[in-house]
């Protein structure tokens, strides 16, 4: 097998998108985030994913996004599938942070153009062309992530990621588009190619999806119960239906209910401090910065009760 051919195979199930640990003064606490890590390697999470949403690319900066991807890839050290992803460069900076991600021993990367400009289907292609004069021979992620611009995926944009998905090392593609009509556009049209469409997130859209052949999803609870994650993994892909949805209406749904009125950053922080990884549930806008008191005793009463975690306090 190549090494594209290892990653696709290994691109399966729930996908952690790494919420990092900020300090009071908005630097990375790199031993915090090292230690939840090795946690999650040790839980079996499959997949773990440096990201820009949840992993607060706005407030890093390149320095720090380099030293992260180094970090967290010894942290990793090969036992769970890692994904680290490139900032909004120009294609030079990119090529650079590709050789760069697989001397840390990323074993993919997830290529990140920005939306702002509204790239058109030839300057996506363009770019990844550009990309394949990288020194290195480590897979990418394409992503898909409409900004104002768009309310769907374009047909001639669709296209585009179809056929770049042929490409041996382009092994998969994050939807963060329409959660019905862009995921299966893009599952149906990659179904004959070795590229792994992943579900931006949620239990019951990766059901629903599952069988029009995306093997992925970036899942809300795998950052801190990867094993009720893999569970449901396991259900879906033996045909489990029932049992599967049943851990949707227990776990998802009311957690969702809870996200609905408090940040979802700060929501999924809390759970690891609450796991004792992390000192705080900070994150890097300075606007929001933590939850405390009555917010963070509401947050906290819904994992003890739903998930078993125990009750802990910032130390902000």
């Amino acid at each position: 097998m190549t090494r594209a051919d290892t990653a696709f195979s290994r691109l399966r199930g729930p996908v952690v998108p790494l919420n990092i640990c900020f300090n009071d003064d908005g630097t990375v606490d790199y031993a915090s985030v090292c230690n939840y890590v090795d946690w999650l390697c040790t839980q079996k999470a499959p997949v773990i994913l440096l990201t820009y949403g949840s992993t607060e690319f706005t407030w890093l900066t390149d320095e720090d996004l380099w030293e992260l991807t180094a970090a967290v890839g010894r942290a990793i050290d090969g036992r769970s599938l890692y994904v680290t992803s490139t900032g909004f460069w120009p294609v030079r900076k990119a090529r650079q942070f590709l050789e760069h991600a697989d001397a840390a021993g990323a074993d993919a990367v997830k290529v990140q153009i920005s939306g702002w400009d509204a790239p058109s289907a030839a300057v996506i292609k363009a770019y990844f062309d550009d990309l394949g004069s990288a020194g290195t021979d480590i897979p990418m992620l394409m992503w898909w992530h409409p900004v104002r611009h768009f309310a769907m995926l374009p047909p001639d944009l669709a296209q585009t990621f179809i056929e770049l998905a042929k490409r041996p090392d382009i092994i998969g593609i994050k939807n963060d588009g329409d959660a019905f009509y862009d995921y299966y556009t893009l599952a149906r049209g990659m179904s004959d190619s070795n590229c792994a469409v992943v579900s931006g997130g949620l239990m019951r859209n990766f059901l629903t999806g599952y069988p029009h052949g995306s093997p992925a999803y970036l899942c809300p609870i795998a950052p801190f119960c990867p094993q009720i994650a893999n569970q449901f993994y396991d259900h879906v892909r033996n045909g489990r239906t029932k049992e599967a949805w049943d851990i949707v209406y227990k776990y998802e749904d009311p957690l969702m209910h809870v996200a609905q009125s408090v940040s979802w950053l700060v929501l999924m922080k809390s759970a690891v401090m609450m796991l004792g990884f992390y000192p705080n549930n900070r994150v890097g806008n300075p606007t929001q910065m933590c939850a405390t008191g009555e917010e963070l005793e509401k947050i906290q009463s819904v994992y003890s009760d739903l998930f078993g975690l125990a009750t802990a306090s910032s130390s902000s």
